[in-house]
């Protein structure tokens, strides 16, 4: 599991609220960063699909990190992963976002795999920080601590 980075704004990593037993957490955007540098790239065809599902792995992961910190180090503390929202740096003629986003959902599938897969939502964007080819945002119920 990656390090979690420091925001790069004005904003928190994450934002956990009490739900009566539980906790709902939101993770913030989390782009295809390694090592602190940014996987950088554009869909533009059929042929980018693979390095912008590399991307989509990466980004997932480092949702997950922040997620483990949220949950005090703990990733069994996760009930469910309610939702997740994929941004891909895209060509305005490329649709192939569910297949980049389902990448991601491989990651969520291995890491919890008793768990359903959640809401997904997957949108092709004209820019994203660095020029990254992905960025993610999860919500997750986890056990209160």
């Amino acid at each position: 599991m990656p390090a979690v980075s420091s925001p790069r704004g004005s904003y928190a990593p994450y934002r956990a609220v009490e739900v009566g037993p539980s906790r709902w957490v939101s993770i913030a955007g989390q782009v295809c960063r390694q090592q602190g540098v940014a996987m950088a790239g554009q869909c533009q065809s059929e042929a980018d699909v693979e390095p912008a599902r590399r991307a989509a792995e990466v980004s997932m992961l480092n949702a997950l990190a922040a997620l483990r910190v949220a949950c005090d180090g703990e990733l069994s503390r996760v009930i469910q992963i309610v939702r997740l929202r994929g941004f891909i740096r895209a060509a305005s003629d490329f649709t192939h976002h569910p297949a980049v986003l389902d990448a991601a959902s491989a990651v969520l599938r291995t890491a919890f795999p008793d768990q359903p897969l959640p809401a997904r939502s997957a949108l092709g964007v004209s820019s994203l920080p660095d020029g990254a080819w992905t960025e993610i945002e999860i919500d997750a119920v986890v056990m209160a601590g």
